[in-house]
């Protein structure tokens, strides 16, 4: 099996400014490098299809260990620079024996089963349309688009909702197949290219690709090796961003989507990277800062920090979203009480801030942190005895508008809790946790149970011990009647708070 990775960079495109679908240029790098370097690590030969200026940031400037480089794609043009998908459909074409095509979005953490790859055709998983992404793009592409595959066609027109084989990894041992696919999507696209600008092109992706790989498959007859069975929707992937349970509870992860423009989501990334590969977290760090680039604030330093006793609140992009947050009160609340209960909230935000300045010891708990979740969790038999205690490094701001929530639906992406947010009065608890940033610090709300739970581990306890003692803030019946649930509840705002860098192993 011959496992493969494509990077294509289209003309007037810069790696160093362009997101190419990511929050922000330092997480797309760091992404590559993630995926490459685990897959090296696992199957040691992986080759790279590529256009030259793919080639000089993955091979030259990135360092990575790919064995073989084939520059196929300096004659591909894109017809339209929003047909991303269209230099894989290359790289198949170009396959003549079984291969596997991994995204640069996925990173693996164990080999795939041996008889998933046998399969003559291989996908990720199957995933349905849902009125949330395929129907809408659907409609546009029947109404305007004048040419259609047979089997897209007959699919389209079936009356039932369509599915699709997600590519985050793709292949097979029938190439004949993949000669024929790829020819149907170049054909679908280039005899359509007229009518791109009638519809959302970037969502076209996923058609010429996933849909097409799909319909072709069904049309002849062919079955699909799948990684995950059942199928999935397009807000289905809710634990392909979980980097927390790698590796003792999760070998695949795939950060399409919202996934990779939620920042909260790539600093999971990018602290995994550097727990791994020090060495090229801090290499593509130090080609930001020689290029004078600044990196995200939310995850990196860039120069001055809380470290320094300063706290420049004009820059602070933080500070500047809770300030933007403020400014909107809604016509069903009290303006003054808005105002004044933000005005208190920022006060004891900004008095905690400039008391925090040793960012050394946020550091060692950054470093320590990485394993806090692994001890716990790793021996389920076990984790009623381990101890916890809440990290002296945090702080609680309670407040009468869930300023931490409403934080959190600004800088959260594809998150739907934070999606369907309102602004509300009643009681809240704002967990602040210093960060080793330059925003220097993170933001989450939590709920009375947390709450309860963090006032508890003032001291350390065994988690036995925290259990009982929370048995008090529930009524009797559901610690009688429904303890699994009770219990469940109890180890997952645990699990949350730990995540969150607030509670602690011993």
């Amino acid at each position: 099996m011959n496992f493969i990775q494509t990077l294509y960079i289209d003309t007037g495109k810069d790696p160093f400014h362009d997101k190419f679908g990511w929050v922000s240029p330092e997480y797309h790098l760091m992404g590559w490098a993630f995926s490459c370097l685990q897959l090296n690590k696992i199957y040691g030969n992986i080759t790279l299809y590529a256009n030259s200026p793919g080639a000089q940031l993955l091979i030259d400037t990135l360092q990575l260990p790919y064995t073989d480089v084939i520059l196929a794609h300096d004659n591909l043009t894109l017809i339209h620079p929003a047909l991303w998908a269209l230099p894989k459909i290359y790289t198949y074409s170009l396959q003549e024996r079984p291969f596997l095509h991994i995204d640069g979005d996925v990173f693996l953490f164990s080999p795939f089963d041996s008889n998933f790859l046998e399969g003559e055709l291989i996908a990720q998983n199957v995933e349905m349309e849902t009125e949330n992404y395929y129907t809408p793009s659907k409609k546009g592409i029947m109404r305007h688009f004048v040419f259609f595959p047979s089997c897209v066609k007959k699919d389209f027109e079936s009356g039932s909702p369509i599915k699709c084989c997600n590519a985050g990894v793709l292949g097979g041992h029938n190439i004949l197949f993949f000669s024929e696919y790829a020819s149907l999507a170049f054909e679908y696209i280039n005899k359509n290219q007229n009518k791109l600008q009638n519809i959302k092109v970037d969502s076209f992706n996923v058609f010429f690709e996933q849909h097409l790989f799909y319909a072709l498959a069904k049309e002849k007859n062919i079955p699909v090796n799948v990684l995950f069975k059942g199928i999935f929707d397009d807000r289905g992937y809710k634990y392909f961003g979980d980097f927390h349970d790698v590796p003792f509870n999760r070998n695949y992860l795939h950060l399409l989507g919202d996934f990779k423009r939620d920042e909260y989501t790539c600093i999971q990334m990018t602290d995994k990277l550097r727990e791994l590969y020090p060495k090229y977290y801090e290499r593509i760090v130090a080609l930001f800062s020689k290029k004078n680039l600044q990196l995200s604030p939310c995850g990196f330093i860039n120069g001055v920090s809380l470290s320094t006793g300063q706290l420049d609140e004009q820059s602070n992009t933080h500070l500047q979203r809770l300030k933007h947050i403020a400014e909107y009160c809604p016509e069903n609340v009290d303006n003054e009480i808005f105002n004044d209960d933000f005005r208190l909230f920022y006060q004891k935000l900004i008095s905690i801030l400039k008391a925090n300045k040793n960012q050394k010891n946020v550091c060692k708990r950054d470093i320590a942190a990485r394993n806090w979740y692994c001890e716990l969790f790793i021996e389920q038999m076990e984790i009623l005895d381990k101890m916890i205690v809440r990290c002296r490094e945090t702080n609680i701001i309670q407040s009468s508008f869930d300023w931490a929530g409403l934080f959190n639906k600004y800088y959260r992406t594809g998150v739907d809790y934070y999606e369907k947010l309102k602004i509300e009065s009643g009681h809240f608890f704002n967990l602040l946790v210093p960060e080793a940033t330059d925003n220097g610090f993170s933001l989450y709300d939590i709920n009375e149970i947390d709450y309860a739970l963090l006032q508890l581990l003032s001291e350390p306890l065994p988690i036995r011990d925290l259990i009982k003692k929370m048995e008090d803030y529930f009524d009797s019946d559901v610690i009688q009647n429904h303890y699994d649930v009770y219990l469940n509840l109890i180890l997952s705002s645990i699990k949350q708070l730990v995540i969150q860098k607030a509670i602690q192993t011993l």
